[in-house]
């Protein structure tokens, strides 16, 4: 994995159970707080870019592997009582190493990811048969092609697909040379995108929707949801919880393509973002008349 790499060690395990849950760090900063020197064989203190503590690796006399604790994602507040109680941390033998915020956010995201397939966190039973149409695929390449196109998107434009459930559309992106960073509220579906390699651990995590500014800033050049749905009277409010979250994250004249099933919905769509997007809905030409039937495309507001 990419972190054995990055700090140089072995077998190692990190205290909370989700890449979600580093945003909070309680288990990290509780477990931290009753380490004991002698129970230290050897301390690996961590330092980004700007020299910023955001880890330590201690090898556990006891237990025999490394435990990483990490404040990289961690709110402010946070990240500065990981500071102090970090500090306060002493091995018997101790070095330094310094690793790019972007890299060791890769590495955890990885760990959670295949930690999912090999059931450290997630218990489902993935015996159904995998169901990835290609004429989907096909038919959203000629969608995706158009759009970065018409709307002047690079294919190593930095993006988000929200929703990607195990990464049926996915692979559309991939297949095009976009690597977006992909989430989804449902861990199993994650699971079973990884374990079917549709899904690229480094950039796919649990997460739900709904907090997405809470995990970034405006990072993205593109945010994609493909059949963003069903938009029913009872589903309505759950997802405009999660579509209200979208331009928070986008950088200056962002740009977002949404999929879904009906031209209703696609009103719905534009009625929700009428005040942060130029924006157009059209039918789905390329539509197998299942997926993907009504697009919505637009670009932030100046």
């Amino acid at each position: 994995m990419e972190l054995n790499e990055l700090l140089d060690i072995g077998d190692f395990m990190l205290v909370e159970t989700s890449y979600a849950e580093q945003k909070g760090i309680g288990k990290t900063l509780d477990y931290l707080s009753k380490v004991k020197a002698e129970d230290v064989v050897e301390a690996i203190r961590i330092y980004d870019e700007n020299k910023e503590l955001i880890g330590i690796a201690t090898h556990d006399k006891e237990l025999g592997f490394w435990i990483i604790f990490t404040s990289v994602i961690a709110d402010k507040w946070k990240r500065e009582d990981f500071t102090r109680v970090a500090n306060a941390i002493k091995g018997a033998a101790e070095r330094e190493v310094e690793v790019t915020r972007e890299k060791f956010s890769e590495g955890l995201r990885e760990f959670y990811s295949i930690g999912l397939v090999n059931r450290l966190f997630c218990d489902c039973d993935l015996k159904e048969d995998s169901f990835y149409p290609r004429d989907r695929v096909e038919a959203l390449k000629k969608v995706l092609s158009d759009f970065f196109s018409e709307y002047d998107l690079s294919k190593d434009a930095k993006t988000l697909e929200i929703g990607c459930g195990d990464g049926g559309a996915t692979i559309a992106l991939h297949e095009l040379g976009i690597s977006p960073i992909t989430i989804d509220v449902n861990k199993c579906d994650i699971c079973k995108g990884v374990e079917e390699g549709v899904l690229k651990p480094k950039d796919s995590f649990v997460l739900d929707c709904s907090a997405l500014s809470a995990f970034f800033d405006r990072d993205f050049d593109a945010v994609f949801g493909f059949m963003v749905g069903k938009l029913t009277p009872s589903e309505l409010f759950a997802w405009e919880k999660v579509l209200i979250e979208v331009p928070k994250v986008l950088k200056k004249r962002g740009k977002v393509l949404f999929t879904v099933s009906s031209e209703e919905e696609a009103i719905i769509v534009k009625d929700i973002f009428k005040d942060d997007f130029e924006a157009e809905i059209k039918e789905n030409k390329e539509s197998n008349g299942y997926f993907d039937l009504w697009l919505y495309r637009g670009k932030l507001r100046e």
